[in-house]
């Protein structure tokens, strides 16, 4: 990877993407493939961060170190993560400028939003139950991983009984004081990323989702303020208009769903979306009045 990087291309070190600064590649050694990332790390405060192991508000949260540690972190709490074989860092002035994290290469594994897509309703049923047990073991792990999407999310095309693992872990918060908040946020985004945000199959995936909440989290888990993260995480994007660490680690909660709501729509990416239907503070249900409006 060192002579990768300094522009030599070794036979054994194969690119595949190029994101947002960062480069991921499949390395060859001898008969055992590996992954590597590549992490720029473009500003100070992240440098500062990356050296001294912190992940806080001022030095980042998504530099190397912190994906090491947390990635760790959820292999150690639920076994449903990766190993961490090395990371390697680029030193300037006594400070990193990059990193490189290399972990085992998950042959024969796949994004579960690729599995899904081709799944038929038997196997669909296989994936969902899988990534309730995922989301189960991190609400228990008290973990939020902060970056979840279909992509993170990885399943074995060999085993269809292997459990899911997650990765892409820089963003993941490990302290989680609020673990049926962080639940309901992530059981959103994960059934709208796999079924869209059709107006006329909201219902029916609320009605999942909430299902799923009492599964994970049991009867005190689900109430009026998870209810609300349901339904804003199934019906809009959040990450850009709402601090979801901030809301998983209080220590106390006070969630205004309509003041949430008015946040996020103001985001162009939710603003076309139709507004949820409100009893006071949360959304209605359905003895209540549609749960959510056509208008």
């Amino acid at each position: 990877m060192d002579h990768h990087m300094r522009g030599v291309e070794p036979d054994h070190v194969t690119t595949l993407r190029e994101r947002k600064g960062r480069r991921t590649f499949r390395l060859q050694v001898a008969e055992r493939a590996l992954f590597a990332k590549e992490i720029p790390l473009p500003i100070w405060r992240k440098r500062l961060g990356a050296l001294l192991g912190i992940q806080h508000t001022l030095v980042g949260f998504d530099h190397g170190s912190a994906e090491v540690d947390n990635t760790l972190t959820l292999n150690a709490r639920t076994g449903q993560g990766l190993d961490v074989l090395c990371v390697g860092e680029r030193m300037s002035a006594g400070l990193p400028t990059s990193q490189v994290l290399i972990q085992p290469w998950l042959e024969g594994w796949i994004g579960l939003g690729d599995a899904f897509d081709v799944a038929d309703e038997h196997e669909r049923h296989s994936l969902l139950y899988r990534m309730e047990a995922l989301l189960k073991a991190m609400h228990d792990a008290r973990i939020c991983h902060l970056d979840i999407n279909t992509d993170n999310l990885m399943v074995s095309t060999q085993d269809s009984e292997t459990p899911l693992r997650a990765i892409d872990c820089a963003k993941m918060e490990t302290k989680v004081t609020q673990p049926a908040l962080s639940t309901a946020l992530q059981i959103g985004k994960m059934l709208r990323e796999l079924y869209g945000r059709d107006e006329a199959d909201f219902t029916t995936r609320y009605t999942q989702a909430r299902a799923m909440q009492r599964r994970i989290a049991g009867e005190t888990g689900i109430n009026e303020a998870t209810d609300t993260l349901l339904a804003l995480s199934l019906r809009y994007r959040l990450s850009k208009n709402l601090s979801r660490r901030k809301l998983v680690t209080t220590p106390f909660v006070n969630i205004d769903g309509p003041a949430l709501e008015k946040r996020v729509r103001a985001s162009k990416k939710n603003a076309d979306m139709p507004a949820i239907v409100w009893n006071q503070d949360h959304p209605a249900m359905a003895d209540e009045a549609p749960v959510y409006s056509s208008s």
